[in-house]
């Protein structure tokens, strides 16, 4: 009897303490990912209307570390008529890579449960207008003032 209460009060404490999560601060795969998720769709909508170069910012704020807006602003964002805005590109850097979020999305959380790493092996595409070898894309996210923000964005080839 001893021992079984015993191995109930021990579970009872790893559930409450989240001892069998296998993520960052309690972050689960699908939060993961909708973390990633929003913040392509936060990059894809400031390439919608003229902005000031403050409100496109501001917008990216909500999803992405200051470092990171300063690279993404310097490289994507441009001045025109009325204000700044960013057009697309199949190569532009900083961007969000297309990830498929399926079982082929891998996340690997950092050891210290600081940062967790997304990324995915694209194969090759053969021939096209767009061709890429086969590369690894990745995006690495950080705890920013308590939430969670992309920090950085890789293409590595050959990987």
């Amino acid at each position: 009897m001893c021992k079984y209460l015993v191995a109930c009060l021990a579970s009872v404490l790893l559930f409450l303490s989240g001892g069998f999560t296998a993520s960052a601060e309690g972050l689960h795969r699908e939060e993961v990912l909708s973390i990633v998720q929003d913040a392509m769709e936060n990059q894809g909508s400031i390439s919608e209307e003229v902005r000031s170069k403050e409100a496109i910012e501001g917008k990216l704020d909500q999803h992405f570390t200051d470092d990171f807006i300063e690279k993404f602003v310097q490289a994507n964002v441009v001045k025109v008529d009325g204000g700044y805005i960013a057009f697309g590109s199949d190569f532009a850097p900083y961007y969000i890579p297309f990830f498929s979020y399926d079982k082929n999305t891998e996340i690997v959380y950092g050891k210290n449960g600081d940062v967790i790493y997304v990324q995915e092996e694209f194969q090759d595409t053969g021939d096209g207008p767009v061709s890429m070898g086969k590369h690894v894309e990745s995006v690495t996210l950080k705890k920013e003032n308590g939430v969670w923000k992309v920090m950085d964005v890789k293409y590595e080839k050959g990987k």
